[in-house]
């Protein structure tokens, strides 16, 4: 009796000692904007000649405490967000976003790129995390909604 009470009482321990996976802390950090695109493009060739991760104009910045800080060419803004994990597999996470509230800091001149960056960042529902996941030496966040289009940014 006490044998099979030890016995799943050990299997109880380890089965408990799975690794918790969490977007915020993968999400951390300086993110760089690559592109907008669509979903039925293929954007593995955002590492060419073209895109050059220095002069990207639209940097984010997610800290662990699910708050971000903005850099929208110009402007400057800072807002919260959450994430719940929908699946996780090797080096990609997935699930869905919501962005809690965009606050710009300042009010430069704003371009029309500008506003539709915003108004994507805002609507973005969704989120696909991968780590060096095309071995371009970069991690890939997808910011997505419910339309074709969705955000691409890279960390070094």
């Amino acid at each position: 009796m006490y044998k099979i009470l030890l016995t799943f009482l050990i299997f109880g321990v380890f089965q408990c000692d799975k690794q918790e996976v969490n977007a915020e802390k993968g999400m951390a950090g300086e993110w760089r904007y690559v592109g907008t695109f669509n979903h039925t493009t293929d954007y593995t060739c955002y590492v060419c000649s073209d895109f050059d991760y220095e002069k990207s104009l639209y940097r984010l910045t997610f800290n662990d405490d699910k708050s971000y800080t903005a850099k929208i060419n110009l402007l400057i803004g800072k807002g919260e967000y959450i994430t719940s994990i929908e699946n996780s597999e090797n080096d990609q996470i997935s699930g869905t976003f919501e962005n809690l509230n965009l606050q710009i800091l300042n009010k430069p001149y704003e371009t029309e790129a500008d506003s539709k960056f915003q108004w994507m960042f805002m609507e973005a529902n969704n989120f696909v995390l991968s780590i060096n996941y095309n071995g371009h030496g970069y991690d890939e966040l997808i910011l997505g909604s419910n339309n074709n289009e969705y955000l691409l940014f890279v960390r070094k």
